[in-house]
This record gives C-alpha cells, structure tokens and sequence, in this order.
C-alpha cells in the first residue's frame, strides 16, 4: 500500500472510490444510492486548495487485493483504492471523507488515513465528523480514537405545502449575501458554530453556486442563511437561538417562491426551531440519521443548519 497527498488529476478517481464506497452499504440496505453524475469536483478542488496537505489517497495494486480486487469499479493495475480529507479551520479539525473500496477494507488503511487527514492538526485541536448511522465499523474506528457521538442529524425535505408564506421578520431585516459581507459572519458564526468559516463561506458564494442573504438587527449582524440550487437550505447560522426559527422558515419561503420544488436540510437534534419550521412546510424525514462525532462538544448547535454532512 502506498499513500500520497492526492492532486488535481486524482479528483475524478476520488469521486469514484467515494460512489462505489457509499453504495456497497447504501443500496443493500434500501436507501438511495450516489447517482453516477453527483460532481463532487468542485468541492474537492476546494479541499485540494486549502486543505491539500490534508488530503491523502491509498494506492494498491487492485488485483492483490481482497476478493480479486476491482470489482466494485472494475479496473485493474496500481490505483487509487482510498482516500481521506481533513479540513483545519484555527483549532478545529473536521474529518469530510474517508472512503475505502470494499475489496481494499479490513487492511487498516481507513486508520491510517484517519492520522494522515489530521496532518497539521494542533494536540489539543477539536476533531469531528458527520457520519451515517448505518456504519458501524466507522463509528467504531472513530470512537476508538476519542471521536464520540454528540448529535443526532436528521435529513429533512420534501415540497413545501401548497401556499405556504413567508414569516414575519420582525425587527430583523434581509438584505443579499455577498462576498462582501464574509467579514461579518465571523461574529454569527463566533456565536453558533464556533468556527471562523471564510474562507469556504467564499467558496459557497463563488464557486457553489449557493445565494444566501445576511439578516441584520439594530445594524448588527444577526443571522445568516445560504440556499443551494437543489433546494438544500445551508449553512444557516444566527447569533441568538430563538430565531432560527425565523430564519429557516425565511429560507423554506424564498425557494417555495421561485418554485425549487424539493427543499431539505440536515438538522441537529437540538436545533428545535429549524425543526419546527421544515416540518410546520410539511416535510418529512428523508433518510437514515447521521452522527456528528467529535473529541469534545464545541458551538452551539441549537443555532446552526450545516452546509453539508462532508464540510459541515
């Protein structure tokens, strides 16, 4: 087995061995598999630019490996057979992916990965990651090494309810996210997350394709919501629990509003006002739950909608 730091020809193979690795659990078990056209590029050049001496592949020659190797792709010779990314933002490090072909498992690469994704990582570094709660020997690698379960994720969506408008804002008032404003969401994000994210609050605005909208009270940044163009409503984060309630109701709206057809979010257990909105549009849970793991809490997550289960 031989590990190096992934590059920019890699990304198109890590998108493969991620695929084949979800759908050897995810399909058995009767949930949705990730569709071949899922481009997951963008987020891993992401990755690769900011993180990338966190971003190491496995590489094996797939015929030696268990079970005749290359099955579940169906290639031969020396290849990428698994990779991991770790992102570091100040002193919080969250693991975004470990994957492993199934043929390539039980052969310690996945704990391997694990140490080489926290590459730069300070000691005493938060360490967390998003997982489904239908992987059992993952969770049991990242509980052995301190990464504990403090949260329930739940997978919200569907359409919205016929009619459905928009909340009153009360005190709060909406203007366009922009680049622009990034400075500003340090102060919301200081306040729910805990976690300077600018430098991918940018990429979300620039590259993502997300549109989003800061909410200001008094002037003061309060709250601030990001919409994909899927319909997934995240990041969302306010500075004061009781309006999140608001604010993702505001988020449901905006894409009833330009006909998004399918709205979801991924919903901590304890952001009950996030929940109360998605399911008061009439949303139903959508998936197996997910796991938010880490060495010890941090934030507060009543008051915070992930961007997604691998950048959190």
């Amino acid at each position: 087995m031989k590990y190096r730091r992934a590059e920019e020809a890699d990304l198109p193979r890590l998108f493969d061995v991620f695929r084949a690795a979800l759908n050897a659990y995810l399909v058995p078990a009767g949930q949705k598999g990730i569709p071949e056209g899922d481009d997951q590029t963008p987020a891993y050049r992401h990755f690769l630019r900011h993180d990338g001496q966190r971003l190491w592949a496995a590489e094996a020659v797939v015929e030696e490996l268990a079970g005749g190797g290359g099955g579940s792709l169906g290639v031969t010779g020396r290849q990428i057979v698994a990779w991991g990314s770790g992102l570091l933002r100040d002193d919080w490090w969250f693991l975004s992916g470990l994957f492993v072909l199934p043929e390539a498992q039980g052969l310690g690469i996945g704990g391997r990965l694990f140490e080489l994704a926290a590459t730069g990582a300070p000691p005493g570094a938060v360490r967390a990651t998003v997982t489904d709660s239908l992987q059992p020997i993952s969770n049991t690698l990242y509980a052995r090494r301190g990464l504990l379960p403090r949260e329930v994720l739940v997978e919200i969506g569907g359409e919205p309810r016929p009619g459905l408008r928009p909340p009153r804002l009360g005190r709060l008032e909406a203007e366009p996210l922009t680049t622009a404003s990034i400075p500003e969401l340090r102060e919301i994000d200081a306040a729910a997350s805990g976690v300077d994210r600018s430098v991918d609050h940018e990429y979300y605005l620039t590259v993502s394709g997300r549109r989003g909208w800061l909410l200001r009270r008094g002037g003061r940044p309060a709250a601030y919501v990001m919409l994909c163009k899927d319909g997934w409503i995240g990041p969302v984060a306010c500075v004061r629990e009781p309006d999140m309630y608001t604010v993702t109701a505001y988020a449901i709206a905006e894409l009833a509003a330009i006909g998004a057809g399918k709205v979801r979010s991924g919903v901590t257990g304890r952001c009950e006002g996030a929940q109360r909105a998605l399911w008061e549009a009439g949303l139903v849970f959508e998936s197996t739950p997910g796991l938010l793991l880490s060495s010890r809490p941090f934030g507060r997550l009543d008051r915070y909608l992930a961007a997604s289960y691998g950048m959190f």
